[in-house]
């Protein structure tokens, strides 16, 4: 149908949940403006470019985001998907107990209530985190949790951190897990909720912490519904790793899920953020191809 601003350059800045569903974060360099793209049920193609630009500082204390002022231009191979003035504006550092130096806003941020949270994301992949209040259950779908909980609610992160450290000290507990696992889990793990709640209570209990709220499960927030059947959820077989396309059908974390024909494909959009994109609304510019497992008979 057309092409999202064609004549500006536009880079995948982030992405996030709000009440309508998941969405897209997209900023204009040359109009120094950010959108939201809402994805939920939509019919659209993502192309990723080589070049990149920042994304932009956050302020942690009104919880805005806004386009880099100078748009500066990064390079390829740059791991921060921030130039070097607005990490120092925005000034967070999500590892601060191994910092050497907190930034003040870093300082009053953790001063402000703190949770700490279990989540699920398949038998055997228990995760516990910290997050402020003020993000809500924001931190959660961000991260792509398939079930979580509430363990504990401090006035402070220094005090939600000494309860997360101890968690994940323990065996079978993460503190971090990369986003290529938790897309590897999607497609090939499939998901219950009664299963992830189960193994949440019985964590909890086996390292004598309270559920304080939860469990809950984020399928809606994600699919609008329950989550599609793992059978039919699988990666690009084609080898396109700069182009996603397809009707959105949901957005778990950074994995958007595009339906095509019979099958539901997974894009980890992560890495695609700092990047230019082309986004076309409403038209389908890749065709994924794909070959039905084999079955045999006993």
């Amino acid at each position: 149908m057309t092409r999202f601003k064609p004549d500006h350059e536009i880079v995948l800045a982030g992405f996030g949940f709000a009440d309508d569903g998941p969405h897209l974060v997209l900023n204009d360099i040359d109009e120094s403006k950010r959108y939201l793209f809402p994805v939920l049920g939509r019919t659209f193609s993502l192309k990723r470019l080589p070049k990149r630009y920042c994304t932009g500082p956050f302020d942690l204390k009104t919880f805005e985001a806004r386009c880099c002022p100078n748009k500066v231009e990064l390079l390829p191979d740059m791991k921060e998907t921030q130039c070097p003035a607005c990490i120092e504006e925005t000034g967070f550092n999500p590892s601060f107990y191994f910092a050497t130096t907190i930034s003040p806003q870093q300082r009053a941020y953790n001063l402000t209530p703190h949770f700490v949270y279990m989540a699920y994301f398949a038998p055997g992949f228990v995760k516990v985190g910290i997050s402020s209040e003020t993000r809500g259950v924001e931190r959660l779908l961000e991260q792509g949790a398939r079930a979580a909980c509430v363990i504990g609610r401090f006035e402070n992160a220094d005090a939600a951190r000494e309860l997360e450290a101890r968690m994940c000290a323990e065996e079978g507990i993460y503190e971090t897990m990369r986003a290529s696992k938790k897309r590897d889990l999607l497609i090939e793990v499939p998901y219950s909720f009664e299963e992830g709640k189960r193994t949440l209570e019985e964590t909890a209990a086996k390292h004598g912490v309270d559920i304080v709220e939860g469990p809950f499960d984020l399928s809606p927030y994600f699919f609008g519904g329950p989550s599609p059947s793992v059978d039919e959820l699988t990666l690009p077989q084609d080898g396109a790793d700069d182009v996603c396309a397809g009707r959105c059908v949901g957005m778990v974390g950074a994995d958007l899920v595009f339906r095509q024909g019979e099958m539901n494909f997974v894009t980890l959009v992560k890495d695609w953020e700092s990047h230019v994109v082309e986004l076309h609304v409403g038209d389908v510019i890749h065709e994924y191809s794909y070959e039905p497992a084999q079955m045999t008979l006993l």
